[in-house]
């Protein structure tokens, strides 16, 4: 029987999971969960040493004689002090002690509570990292735990060996009950090191399709790799503007995605294999993260980091994009499968040419085939990257977005400054209060001619009024979430950083003045197209709508589209508080 404190539970079967077998156990009352779990169970091998200084110099003496990782189980108050002087000796010695340490809830500390030290503030060089595990009462905490104590226990043989901490929150307040008859059943994460074998990796016959997110240019090498493996394999490479990858088997499929569900189809893979940073993509992540158990993800990544953003993580692997994809391109037999096919016949029975009213997406409609050859181009979070990602630009055109962090802040600025050192054109397509908010880099001495900004500007957050569509009748939106109806344009400021000013209000303005936009100029360009919200909510509508292969095309389907099943569940949640 186990407690009924679910992060204990959920420590005690990733313990299993990762094979940590020796525990070295501290008498003590807020770790009563954790020694009564194990104890009595034969898969533990336990020791129990009273004193806490002791106790760590004992662990790292099962370490150097088994060769195996041992964990350590202490209780509150200053008993985590008292690991300090053989947790230092651990990490100097590269000794892997998972250090469980255990404290009262958060809300305890420096509020002269009893024995609620802060239990997470260990000096730099007594552990490799501090992870905390706060009472599981929702999904979302239970999740969490299951993340932390997964990456404390890949922590502990990461790169260069060492001890980790692993703090565990337990209510004192309530009486321990021990009538939990099973372990949560946890996914493990395995971690690839170059010198692992990886000979036990199972491609053949799956339908596996990478995704690359936020990535700068690749390299021949990079590209030859990832084309070898996805030739071989049949597989499909996603990608969106911020890949800046045009390989063999690559799919620009943020439309498809948007349009089409792929869990109970044909597109549905076997193998996610991620790549590179954020893809700033609701859509892929939305159709991704509700995949079921037949999917795993595996996750490429040269510090091998855990990012487990769509919750099937499975595999990390240690390695540059290039190695990896060389390396398992013959890991396997090859069998014939048309995974790729089937993406690539979906994409070219989209519709692209639908007729859409002015807005964002209808300038990315008509504009994303006219930017020039070899040139740059920057994207402004959220309704501009959403719209422009639904069109391809040309394989030489080389696209970015903040969306590391994903902030509204600086979208301006980053495009002046990748202008700097090249003659190519240099594009940013922004929203107003995006655009506002950094309009002092206009006024950088540096700027050049090389310079364009396509401002859409509908006097407020468009983006709230697709996001927020089912709250229109619950939430004043306008006045503070959207700051709607702010004053000004970019008219003034623009010409007087020495910008050649253009704006357009209707379609035929737009048509008459985007090839001078594009065309070479001994000034850089400001090009402010005026729209109204509305349309660019119904812009949405109508391209996701004549490409949707369901029959219910309202506009409270299309939002399920766009943002997905992840996305909805938080627009719900949200609503409801």
């Amino acid at each position: 029987m186990y407690s009924t404190h679910e992060n204990v539970r959920i420590v005690i079967a990733l313990l299993k999971e990762y094979q940590i077998r020796h525990i070295v156990l501290n008498p003590g009352g807020t770790n009563i969960p954790i020694v009564q779990a194990v104890q009595d169970d034969d898969f533990f091998h336990c020791y129990s040493v009273p004193d806490e200084r002791s106790a760590m110099y004992f662990a790292i003496g099962l370490h150097l004689q088994t060769g195996e990782k041992v964990a350590t189980s202490c209780t509150s108050a200053q008993a985590t002090r008292n690991y300090l002087p053989g947790l230092t000796e651990a990490f100097y010695k590269h000794v892997p002690i998972l250090a469980i340490t255990t404290s009262k809830l958060e809300r305890y500390e420096y509020q002269d509570y009893m024995q609620a030290p802060d239990q997470c503030s260990l000096p730099r060089d007594a552990v490799k990292k501090s992870y905390d595990l706060p009472q599981v009462v929702d999904v979302n905490t239970r999740v969490l735990c299951q993340q932390r104590a997964r990456e404390a226990m890949l922590e502990l043989t990461h790169h260069t060996p060492g001890p980790v901490q692993l703090n565990i929150r337990i209510d004192d307040r309530v009486q321990s009950v021990f009538d939990q008859k099973e372990l949560p059943s946890v996914r493990t994460i395995k971690r690839y090191e170059y010198w692992d074998d990886w000979s036990e990796l199972e491609l053949k016959g799956k339908k596996i399709l990478v995704v690359i997110g936020e990535h700068r240019p690749f390299t021949q090498a990079q590209m030859e790799a990832i084309d070898a493996f996805t030739q071989r394999h049949h597989a499909a490479v996603y990608t969106n503007n911020l890949s800046n990858f045009h390989g063999r088997n690559t799919v620009q499929g943020n439309l498809l995605v948007s349009s089409r569900r792929i869990a109970d189809s044909r597109l549905c893979p076997d193998i996610v294999i991620t790549v590179g940073g954020q893809t700033g993509d609701y859509s892929i992540f939305g159709a991704l993260s509700g995949l079921g158990e037949r999917t795993e993800v595996w996750r490429v990544d040269r510090g091998g980091d855990v990012v487990d953003t769509y919750g099937r993580l499975t595999k990390v692997f240690v390695s540059p994009d290039a190695d990896f994809f060389k390396r398992t391109a013959t890991v396997d037999e090859v069998e014939e499968n048309n995974y790729f096919t089937e993406w690539e016949t979906e994409i070219q029975n989209l519709v692209t040419d639908t007729q859409l009213p002015l807005s964002n997406l209808y300038v990315a409609q008509q504009l994303h085939s006219l930017i020039p050859e070899n040139s740059y181009i920057n994207f402004a979070i959220l309704n501009s990257l959403r719209c422009w990602n639904y069109f391809p630009l040309k394989a030489s055109v080389k696209g970015f977005a903040n969306v590391a962090a994903f902030g509204i802040d600086g979208c301006t600025s980053m495009l002046v400054g990748e202008s700097m050192n090249t003659e190519e054109l240099c594009f940013l397509v922004t929203g107003d209060l995006a655009f506002f908010y950094d309009m002092n880099a206009l006024g950088i001495r540096h700027i050049r001619k090389n310079v364009r900004i396509l401002l859409i500007n509908n006097h407020t957050g468009a983006e709230f009024r697709v996001m927020t569509r089912p709250w229109k009748d619950k939430v004043k939106l306008d006045q503070f979430v959207a700051a709607s109806g702010h004053n000004g344009t970019a008219k003034g400021w623009a010409e007087d950083c020495g910008f050649v000013y253009l704006s357009a209000t209707t379609k035929k303005e737009f048509e008459e003045k985007k090839f001078i936009f594009v065309a070479p100029s001994e000034q850089p360009v400001v090009f402010e197209v005026t729209t109204n919200p509305d349309d660019e909510v119904k812009a949405i509508q109508e391209l996701i709508g004549s490409n949707s292969n369901e029959p219910a095309h309202t506009p409270k389907a299309i939002l399920k589209k766009v943002l997905g099943p992840a996305g909805t569940a938080l627009v719900k949640n949200l609503i409801k508080q």
